[in-house]
Order: structure tokens, then sequence, then C-alpha cells
């Protein structure tokens, strides 16, 4: 059996998960940022990396691989292949036509120039993975519904985000990654056919995400937050959201904190929730 581990929180909201397969080996989603990664060693334990999956280049999920990648090649990582689909940073850098252009320019150099510095080292070891590819290690079957669409610009690195489903014999659990409402409104276009599953992960650690009707076609029995206390006890519109001529100048004005979310999954009927704030949390499938 497949077991899941959504691995606590070492740094602020991060996002991290290693899945063990029957065969002993592993799948990494994100790992977080460089402090998380003991932990993240602690729980691959030296097995072999089969599939390395990075959702989006935020720090909170990818700038603990960029470390240890740039550092020494991931010297500490047996590592097969590395799946991600990025944004072309050199391509959108000097694009001017969007909606905030001080909040794009620090979205694409979040991560990204750093990633791009480091991928000489494994650059032999990746995948740019596109929708409606698919992957299979051991008994894990895995299908990429969504990846980068051009032309997201309000929200570009959340609406990049991978979204993959991980099928085992006896569980299905969905990643949205950090996918926003736009991307979500894509994803339930194209794709909500294939959204049904019984684990999600909450989107953007649960704020800011994708809208109820991709929830509700998912109607998960399980919910995974990647969530600190005052993360997951945040309210429907938090102090950062409050300025809605901002957010309607940056056309992003869907975005709300944990509280709604977590009302839908209410409604919804989810009755399991794990959530990092309570700890690793090690999941059957």
């Amino acid at each position: 059996m497949a077991v899941l581990y959504q691995l606590t929180e070492t740094s602020k909201f991060m996002m991290s998960f290693v899945l063990v397969t029957d065969k002993d080996n592993c799948i990494i989603v994100d790992g977080g940022r460089p402090e998380d990664m003991p932990l993240l060693k602690q729980y691959v334990d030296g097995r072999h990396i089969s599939a390395w999956i990075l959702t989006h280049a935020h720090m909170d999920h990818i700038s603990g691989f960029v470390d240890e990648f740039a550092r020494d090649g991931g010297a500490d990582f047996d590592v097969d292949t590395i799946y991600y689909n990025f944004p072309p940073y050199d391509e959108l850098i000097t694009k001017t036509d969007v909606e905030d252009l001080n909040y794009f320019r620090r979205e694409l150099n979040d991560s990204l120039p750093g990633f791009n510095a480091a991928l000489p080292k494994f650059s032999d070891k990746t995948h740019i993975v596109n929708q409606g590819e698919t992957l299979d290690v051991d008994e894990v079957h895995i299908d990429f519904l969504y990846s980068y669409h051009e032309g997201l610009t309000a929200n570009l690195m959340n609406d990049s985000s991978l979204v993959f489903k991980v099928t085992t014999p006896n569980k299905t659990v969905l990643f949205l990654g950090d996918l926003g409402p736009d991307g979500g409104d894509i994803l339930f276009r194209e794709s909500r056919h294939l959204l049904k599953a019984d684990i999600c992960q909450m989107a953007h650690h649960g704020h800011g995400c994708v809208g109820m009707e991709v929830y509700a076609e998912i109607m998960p029995e399980a919910c995974m937050w990647c969530c600190a206390d005052w993360l997951y006890d945040e309210p429907e519109v938090p102090h950062y959201l409050a300025d809605t001529e901002r957010l309607r100048r940056m056309k992003l004005i869907r975005l709300y904190g944990t509280a709604l979310t977590r009302k839908w999954m209410d409604i919804l009927g989810v009755k399991k929730h794990y959530v990092t704030k309570d700890g690793t949390q090690r999941i059957e499938l």
C-alpha cells in the first residue's frame, strides 16, 4: 500500500509531500524552503526518488529544492526525473501590458531566476510536463490535468500551477498546487470530467483559490490543508484582502480567506481534514 506524508511546516505556509510506493520508491511534491529540507530528507530516508514534481515557482514551494541543487547538484537525493512547467522568464520579464506591472515582475522574480541559474546542475533530469501527459511509478498512476497557460497574468505564478491526479489501487488524490480563481475556471472548463477524487489538496493553502464549482466536481471525502494555525483560522476577508479597490485594479477580486473555503467543504459534507498545523500527516493510499 502506498503512503502519502503531508509534511508539517518548518517554514511559513510551505507545501511538501512525500509519497512512498509499495516498492519503497518516492514521489516528492514541492518540498518547501531550505529550512524544510531536513524534515523532507527524514521522510525520504535515502529512498530512490522516481519523480520530483514542482507545482510552480514560488519560494514556499521550491526554494528548498533550488538551494539543494544549486549547492551540490542535489547530492543528498537520488532523483530520477524532475517534472515542472514554469512560465518563460525571458519572454515575460519585458511584458508591460499586464494588470499590475510591479506585482507581475515580483512574481517572476520570486524563484524563477534562482531556478534558472541552478538548472544546468540538473537539466539532464528534467521533463517539462504538459497537460494530458501521464506518469506511472510502481502502482501509482498520475494524470496531469492542467499546466501553464499563456495569458493568465493577474495571478501569474499561482495560475501556472501543475494540477495532477494520483491514482492508486485504493484511492485517488487531486493536487491543485496554488491554483487561483482564473486558473480554476480553465481547469473546470477543460478537465471537469476528470476531477473527481477521494482526497483533495486544497489550492493555495485553502485561500485565494479555485472556486466552489471546482471543489463540487472533486467531491472529496477528505481534504489536505497546508496551513499553520493562523492560516487555517483566517477570516473570510483578512486584512490584506480588505482593499477591494486595489484588488479590482489588479483583477484579483475573487480572493477570500480560508473561512470561506472551509464553509464550502462543510457544504460538500467533507468530514476528514488533514492539516499541517497538527503536525505531519500520514495518509494511507
